[in-house]
């Protein structure tokens, strides 16, 4: 009898140990598109994005100097599901910044006042993405003690297109780091590229992670930069990501 009991304990201990890897969030085909910018130039397109319930994250540098409209933008934005996240005070190079003062002072000087400035708004940002993508593990380490996950940048002028660059896919959640490809003008990423690499994260079941910045309009750029994207090929992403069957991912809900 004693024996009995011993072999049943021990396979309701294997079954229970297989359930609990299964727990893990399977991410599916899906699309995650952060935007390393305050909504300002997103905000025409913001009843668009309602409509096909397209959700993004927009990643706030200079938080505690931004416009009030900037901020009421934030809010409708906010309001309709998307997700505003950190990305630092100055945007300073974060690698060069901690190895002249140390890891603390970039913490203290760069993240506690956009957090504590945001939330006293009623923000609560707890997905950061690196300015510029530079980091160390130490940094790594320390600000995942502060945020759910951390977004890096893998650049797509690698000799590989979009859909070659494994990294920019998840197929797992509870994400700690994470990387973006970017699909502004300056990347010369080409519309057949990306709508490839849509297409790509629907067959393997896969999220794939893009970013940009400004939106323009008229394809133009953005006060001078070229760190833009066009309102055209948004239009197109979502409507791919929708005929595909894609989910909608914010940063934070990579970490679920």
């Amino acid at each position: 009898m004693n024996q009995f009991k011993f072999v049943f304990l021990f396979f309701t201990l294997i079954l229970f140990s297989t359930c609990k890897k299964d727990n893990v969030l399977h991410l599916g085909a899906g699309i995650v598109l952060t935007i390393d910018k305050p909504p300002d130039t997103w905000n025409y397109l913001r009843t668009y994005l309602k409509r096909n319930n397209a959700k993004f994250t927009f990643y706030i540098e200079n938080y505690p100097f931004l416009a009030d409209s900037t901020i009421r933008i934030m809010k409708d934005f906010l309001a309709d599901g998307h997700e505003m996240a950190h990305h630092s005070l100055t945007h300073v190079h974060a690698d060069k910044y901690a190895a002249r003062y140390g890891v603390d002072r970039y913490i203290n000087d760069e993240i506690l006042p956009v957090t504590e400035a945001m939330k006293k708004d009623g923000f609560n940002p707890v997905t950061f993405a690196y300015p510029h993508g530079d980091c160390t593990k130490e940094l790594d380490a320390a600000l995942l003690g502060k945020f759910k996950n951390l977004r890096k940048i893998v650049a797509p002028y690698l000799n590989k297109t979009l859909s070659e660059m494994d990294l920019i896919y998840l197929q797992k959640g509870n994400v700690k780091l994470f990387f973006g490809a970017g699909i502004d003008v300056r990347y010369k990423v080409s519309e057949a590229e990306v709508m490839q690499a849509l297409e790509k994260a629907k067959k393997s079941r896969q999220t794939i992670s893009l970013y940009c910045h400004f939106l323009s309009e008229n394809g133009e750029p953005f006060e001078g930069s070229n760190s833009h994207v066009s309102e055209d090929l948004i239009r197109k992403i979502v409507e791919k990501a929708n005929a595909l069957g894609l989910k909608y991912y914010t940063a934070k809900d990579l970490s679920q």
